[in-house]
């Protein structure tokens, strides 16, 4: 409720109930006052005004008597407000109320500017009380506003009013404006008097519209009204409607261009907060104060029920629905003008994509029914799927994909018959048949009981040739498993008795201009490659046993580790509790197996009489019932050990129960297809020739050409790049829903076990929680308290992971194509991408041969890297896990250790249920928050401390840009400063000459203290505080505690250990060392565009150019805004004042680093807040609007320092809009290694091929995406020559890893291959890409026609590359500190 008070005449001695025997008096009892604007008022030189003193008070007074009664509570779920007017006069005082919908504080001033009756209240609302005819407007009104607004000698009320005091929403328009502004000394001051006088302006405007609205009605007129306010320098209606208060201050302050220097100002200041995109945020703060009065909820029924009657007479409803249609019909107006230049019909795409997601349905479901043997089903479902394609908006079956896999299993079985009738099928639907089509034949041929199988065979031969198919191409050019290989080379060999086989080479060499001198000819160049990644660190058979572990583990499917939080001491009560958790497991697997056969069986009931041809009942045959009973098993021990506070949804928890079933099929289809046994065969041969590094047929190879000439060499047998069709996604949710039907619904669990003397109670083990998640409700399941408390009492010796989150034991499988690499039998995607998103792998798999060879061997290059845990570092984390974490050592604590003190109690007039609530609602938070960071921390140490003697190998994908990623999370190189820590090269090097002082001006450049000194700097400090440095690395808790101050401590302290070894070892330079040492890019991203603009000035700051000194980004961005911050605090900013020495380099380093790439300001925001809760002597109660304030300084920093780069980034901004939105496409591009890209932001469809894109998305991501695509390659190119110069090479993103004695060559090669990369005409080639893919001919532009206007200026565009600037882009060679 909003409390309105209007006191005429006002009388000092009755105000908040507090009664003054005379005026004098008013200096010594305002304290008696609570309100604080009423003790300014008591307190003002000037207290009586002439004429009307209006004053505003905005309050919240929600009754208590509506809060006592649950059930007039449940009854009447929504209060109306209201609003009451309080006159107060010498002798009396008169409050009255009203009812209305709504009343914000916008309003209010609207109310004080004007002698208004409880009558016209009800014109506040969107939906008037009552009908009242629209009279002329009070000129008593306007005379009113002209006064308070622009009239000069009207006496102010107080100098000194503060409007966060009390939140009272003043008015200041019954103020003197120019003097008012006078007396204002701060620039807050002035923002928030224009704040409250915008609001009069809105409300003004509001009224209109309702007024407007309410005549519409009235007098039937069937047109469209905007209820939002409109700009107020907009032209005025051509509606002949009765004047109105708007109307007529248009006409006297806005036409007559009588407004004065604030009201322009303000104006302007709108107008550019509109233009920059930023939300002009309404005075809707609501204080509570105090209660001072009761709703009377049946009166207010009463008048909610007369406004029903009225909404329906005025058939409002009916209007709105009227204008809903009109804005839909002119959308879908605008989207036809749209498709005019589109270059792809939307029903066209619609089509597409529908036949797509066919095709793939049919293979998958086809190649299911034929390794289970249901040929006669799968011709079934081909047939409906062929007559279903007879109607004309049915999408037609027209890939050969899907016959061949019908063929072989025909073939299989020795059908002739089968195959012939697929073939007419063929012919009938028009798809041409290939090579993989007369394989299938010739081994149905040779299978079946057919007596003349030369004439059949030499039949077939003779279409082959029509189509240009030799019998040569039978074995090359098709995919073989099982002995189909064997079978069509016997009926060949009945036609051409001496026939050999002859196998295309595998291509093996590079089709890019930047790796030219790396081609297999320039041996000199790639001997580097002849140095093993393992070498002198295990034997061939050590090796082969780790391979055979590492297939082991992906056949299991999962790994279990030591639990580090379980104690190792067993106690007798945790003892019987892991025996009844176990006599319930082996209950819950009988149930289970019992529930899966019953509910299987109803399923093939249910199948049998169903009319649909694709059932869930063969995706259950792939397994065994005890295999799905597993499966089970582990997914409820996953939800008893989820989280409280956040659990995967339902239907994601079904998916990826689906997809495990998925996997598991998989492994069992390899295993019995030969597939398998080729690949242990293989395999082994390649670890061979890992840890060997000899040549093959004479070529000095990488990992990626070797195993393509050991697969070409082994021929026989079955294939291992066989294409296999995956399922699709609702085909594994209702696998999913299927098993976690009986989860839910079967397992039971006695909720009494711990109650000795309590009967059984059995009840369900997991239930169904509806959690809010915004605007949503997400269903979830949760384990019962009872099974979660036997859980824990438990406490579970091991944690299980899947295989595919663990580092692999063995080097991983080189990546050969968009398909096959990293593990060995683990599906994974080389592109990260959601599983329905297709067009990106489309594109990799049209990509020319040999395109992609780069981006596969730079992925190769980082996977074969062995490595092993610090041990002495694991052993510390553990410890201060152990003992309860700590927070500035980003080790999560536990939540039990939230200390609740920090969330202070409310009291006195901030008190309430509300108050309580609200803080045991961020009680909850915070302790999800923390254990959420305590599970994180015990899976990476728990995973660490697994592998904490053994050695590994880290696997590695990319997203679509290139950009590349560790396959696991938990040990990776991209974790944060813990998990980094713990990583160290398993294969040492001497230190050499260099490598000491390397290792110590890396402790030095993990601090972060000293980037703005030089290199000999840095060693000199470093030398300067030794002590420090080994008193770090023998007492790391108990000592001086150095490392601790680092940005980076784990690190910091792991390299202070190496550096006291290597000091105190016999000779440090033959001192042999695993820790890497890091050169980290100055700004990566600015860096590239500077190179791409040839930009000077740009160049100079993000250290491209040479000099004596490094220059800082981050630094002088956070100098600029200390600058800035400053300035505003001698101006008495609040937020300014507050973040004194808090702008550090740490804080804004985020935010200037992806600004660059994209970052928005809300992003930014959020950035910059994280980093200031992370500073623990920060005001937490500062965090959001010093946030706020931080942002905007950055930018306008960012924006002063760097100028040039906008035109780049302007351009590709442009592009990306003209692409989506006229042609009506994603953007792509190709990067400079060959790697194609396309941006996946679409619409809504699940279907990426069947959609447009997203216009706004795609024009603000092209700009970064480009970038990361330009850091990608030139981290790609990096590694490539280290690879081939024998050096140690690990990247996250523009952070380069190697050994302390390769820094200085690896250094040298970065900023090579930088210049390289840059001396390409990458801007020239990206618009000769865009032009080529997305241009119109000239033929298409008509003057006449439609759309010509956007098709010529997207020629234009995509045509007007942005200058270059004069910056030479050899002098980085030169520069020292542009990777330091």
């Amino acid at each position: 409720m909003h409390r309105l008070i209007s006191a005429r005449n006002l009388y000092q001695s009755n105000i908040h109930g507090i009664a003054l025997p005379s005026n004098n008096a008013l200096k010594s009892l305002a304290p008696v006052s609570q309100c604080s604007f009423c003790r300014k008022i008591f307190l003002a030189e000037h207290y009586t005004v002439p004429g009307n003193v209006f004053v505003v008070r905005h309050q919240s007074t929600r009754t208590a008597n509506a809060m006592k009664s649950v059930k007039k509570k449940s009854r009447h779920k929504s209060y109306k407000k209201y609003g009451e007017v309080m006159e107060v006069n010498e002798s009396s005082m008169t409050e009255t109320k009203v009812s209305i919908s709504k009343l914000h504080a916008k309003h209010l001033s609207k109310l004080a500017s004007s002698p208004v009756n409880l009558g016209q209240l009800h014109q506040l609302t969107t939906k008037p009380l009552k009908k009242s005819p629209i009279d002329e407007v009070d000129p008593e009104l306007l005379r009113s506003v002209k006064e308070k607004i622009l009239k000069k000698n009207l006496p102010s009320i107080s100098s000194g009013i503060n409007l966060e005091d009390d939140k009272c929403a003043l008015i200041f328009t019954s103020h003197k404006i120019s003097a008012l502004e006078n007396r204002c000394k701060t620039k807050q001051y002035i923002d928030m008097v224009k704040e409250s006088y915008y609001s009069f302006r809105k409300a003004t405007l509001y009224d209109q519209k309702l007024q407007d609205l309410r005549y519409a009605i009235n007098e039937g007129v069937n047109q469209e009204f905007d209820l939002e306010p409109s700009d107020p320098v907009s032209g005025p209606s051509e509606r002949s409607l009765p004047k109105s208060p708007h109307a007529v201050f248009r006409e006297l302050f806005v036409d007559n261009n009588q407004l004065d220097g604030y009201d322009r100002e303000l104006f302007n200041h709108l107008s550019n907060l509109q233009y920059q995109g930023i939300p002009h945020p309404a005075l809707d703060d609501i204080c509570e104060d105090n209660l001072h009065t009761e709703i009377d909820i049946k009166d207010d029924l009463e008048l909610e029920n007369e406004r029903q009657h009225i909404e329906k007479t005025l058939k409002v409803k009916k209007a709105q629905q009227a204008i809903k249609q009109k804005k839909k019909k002119q959308r879908e107006k605008r989207r036809q003008a749209q498709e005019l230049s589109m270059k792809q019909d939307a029903r066209e795409l619609e089509r597409r994509g529908k036949r797509d997601a066919l095709h793939r349905l049919l293979a998958a479901h086809l190649q299911l029914l034929c390794s289970l043997h249901m040929i006669a089903e799968g011709r079934q479902v081909l047939q409906y799927y062929r007559q279903k394609s007879t109607r004309a908006d049915q999408p037609k079956i027209t890939d050969v994909k899907v016959y061949n896999t019908l063929l072989h299993g025909h073939a299989f079985m020795g059908n002739l018959e089968g195959t012939k009738e697929l073939m007419t099928f063929m012919s009938e639907d028009g798809v041409d048949a290939n090579a993989q089509t007369y394989a299938a034949l010739f081994e149905c041929v040779e299978r079946s009981s057919v007596e003349d199988k030369f004439s059949v065979l030499n039949n077939y031969r003779q279409k082959m040739l029509q189509k240009g198919i030799s019998l040569n191409d039978l074995l090359d050019k098709t995919k073989f498993q099982y002995d189909q290989q064997e079978m069509v080379l016997r009926a060949v060999r009945r036609l051409q008795p001496d026939f050999e086989p002859q196998y295309t080479p595998p291509l093996l060499d590079y089709d890019c201009p930047l790796l030219e001198d790396l081609k297999l000819d320039n041996i000199e160049n790639r001997k580097g490659l002849l140095i093993s990644p393992a070498e002198n660190l295990l034997t061939l058979e050590e090796l082969k046993l780790k391979g055979k572990e590492q297939l082991a583990m992906e056949i299991n499917g999962e790994i279990e580790v030591e639990n580090i939080s379980a104690t190792k001491k067993e106690l007798p009560s945790v003892n019987k509790y892991r025996e009844k958790l176990q006599e319930t497991e082996s209950e819950w697997r009988t149930v289970i197996k019992e529930a899966f056969i019953r509910n299987l069986s109803t399923l093939r009931s249910r199948s049998s009489a169903s009319h649909t041809a694709i059932t869930l009942y063969p995706y259950l045959k792939v397994l065994d019932a005890d295999q799905f009973v597993e499966l089970m098993m582990i997914e409820i021990r996953k939800l008893i050990d989820g989280s409280e506070s956040y659990s995967p949804t339902l239907k994601l928890l079904q998916r990826d129960l689906g997809t495990q079933v998925y996997q598991k099929y998989q492994i069992k289809q390899r295993r019995s297809n030969g597939v398998l046994a080729k690949l242990e065969r293989v395999y082994e041969q390649y670890l061979q020739w890992y840890l060997a590094r000899e040549p093959l047929d004479g070529a000095v190879c990488n990992a990626r050409q070797a195993w393509q000439l050991l697969l070409h060499r082994d021929r026989h047998g079955a294939s291992l790049d066989i294409e296999e069709y995956p399922w699709p996604v609702e085909i594994r949710q209702n696998i999913g829903k299927f098993l976690y039907n009986i989860i839910i619904n079967d397992i039971k669990i006695d909720v009494n076990m711990f109650k000795s003397k309590a009967k059984p109670k059995r009840l369900p083990a997991v239930y169904k929680v509806h959690r809010p998640w915004g605007r949503q409700v997400r269903l979830e399941l949760k384990p019962h308290p009872a099974l979660a408390r036997l859980w824990a009492a438990a406490a579970a010796p091991a944690l299980r992971m899947r295989t595919a989150l663990a580092p692999q034991a063995a080097p991983p499988a080189p990546w050969l194509g968009p398909t096959r690499g990293a593990y060995l039998l683990t599906d994974t995607p080389l592109i990260r991408m959601p599983i329905h998103m297709t067009s990106q792998t489309k594109l990799l798999d049209e990509a020319p041969p040999g395109s992609l060879h780069p981006v596969l061997d730079s992925l190769n290059q980082l996977g074969e890297v062995p490595w092993l845990i610090n041990k002495p570092i694991l052993d510390l984390q553990l410890q201060v896990f152990r003992s309860g974490g700590d927070k500035r050592l980003d080790i999560a604590p536990p939540a039990s250790s939230l200390d609740t003190s920090q969330f202070p109690v409310a009291t006195g007039a901030g008190a309430g249920a509300g108050a309580t609530l609200k803080r045991r609602l961020a009680i909850s938070r915070a302790r999800a928050d923390m254990h959420s960071l305590w599970c994180d921390a015990l899976y990476k140490l728990s995973l660490a401390n697994h592998y904490r003697d053994r050695m590994f190998w880290l696997p590695h994908n990319m997203d679509f840009r290139g950009r590349v990623y560790a396959v696991g999370p938990h040990v990776s190189v991209l974790g944060a400063d813990a998990a980094r820590a713990l990583l160290r090269l398993a294969r040492a090097q001497p230190l050499g000459p260099t490598g000491l002082r390397w290792l110590k001006l890396h402790a030095v450049n993990l601090t972060g203290t000293m980037k703005r000194n030089t290199i000999d700097e840095r060693y000199q400090y470093a030398e300067s505080i030794m002590d420090k440095i080994l008193d770090s690395a023998d007492h790391p808790l108990d000592g001086k505690g150095w490392w601790k101050e680092s940005e980076e401590p784990w690190q910091t302290l792991a390299c202070c250990m190496e550096i006291a070894k290597a000091v105190r070892s016999p000779n440090p330079e033959e001192y042999m060392c695993g820790f890497p040492v890091h050169q980290d890019g100055s700004c990566n991203g600015l860096q590239h565009y500077a190179a791409l603009g040839r930009d000077a000035p740009g160049a100079a700051a993000v250290n491209l150019a040479p000099r004596h000194r490094p220059h800082d980004v981050y630094t002088d961005v956070a100098a600029l805004v200390e600058k800035q911050r400053a300035r505003d605090a001698a101006a008495g900013v609040a937020a300014a004042a507050t973040l004194e020495g808090f702008v550090r380099r740490k804080v804004i380093k985020q935010t200037v680093m992806t600004t660059v790439y994209g970052v928005t300001r809300f992003g930014a925001r959020l950035q910059i807040a994280k980093q200031l809760k992370d500073i623990e002597e920060f005001p937490k109660e500062h965090v959001w609007t010093c946030s706020h304030y931080l942002t905007a300084k950055t930018f306008d920093s960012l924006r002063e320092m760097f100028t040039s780069t906008k035109l780049i980034q302007d351009w590709f901004t442009d592009c990306a809009k003209m692409i989506a939105g006229v042609c009506g496409e994603s953007v792509r591009w190709r990067t400079p290694l060959g790697l194609p890209v396309l941006q996946p932001y679409y619409r809504r469809a699940p279907h990426d091929a069947a959609q447009r894109p997203c216009t706004m998305k795609q024009r603000n991501a092209f700009p970064p995406n480009f970038i990361h695509s330009l850091d990608s390659s030139h981290m790609m190119l990096t590694g490539l020559r280290c690879q081939a110069a024998g050096l140690a090479f690990v990247s996250v993103h523009d952070c380069f890893w190697t050994h302390p004695n390769s820094v200085d060559a690896m250094n040298k090669i970065c900023r090579e291959q930088f210049v390289a990369l840059h001396s390409q005409p990458i801007l020239e080639d990206l618009s000769d890409f865009l032009v080529k893919q997305y241009s119109y001919p000239e033929s298409e532009i008509d003057e006449l026609a439609a759309g010509s206007a956007n098709k010529r200026r997207v020629n234009s565009l995509l045509r007007a590359v942005p200058d270059k600037g004069q910056f030479d882009i050899r002098d980085v060679l030169r520069s020292v500190y542009f990777f330091s």
